[in-house]
């Protein structure tokens, strides 16, 4: 009988399913922070992407406008 497939090929490139636990974490933070910008500005819908743009360069930084 044939073993199963390990967890070793669960990182090939090309699969999103498995990521470092760094970059889990850091879209956490930006998850957070773009619900707390939606939050502040009163719940607009139709706002999702400028919220999470928003908080991903306020989280990763950015050059200073």
């Amino acid at each position: 009988m044939a073993e199963p497939p390990s967890g070793a090929d669960a990182g090939v490139p090309g699969d999103n399913s498995v990521a470092p636990a760094n970059d889990r974490a850091k879209e956490d933070r930006v998850r957070e922070r773009a619900y707390l910008i939606w939050v502040d500005e009163g719940g607009p819908q139709g706002r999702e992407l400028d919220h999470w743009l928003r908080a991903k360069w306020e989280i990763e930084g950015g050059p200073k406008p």
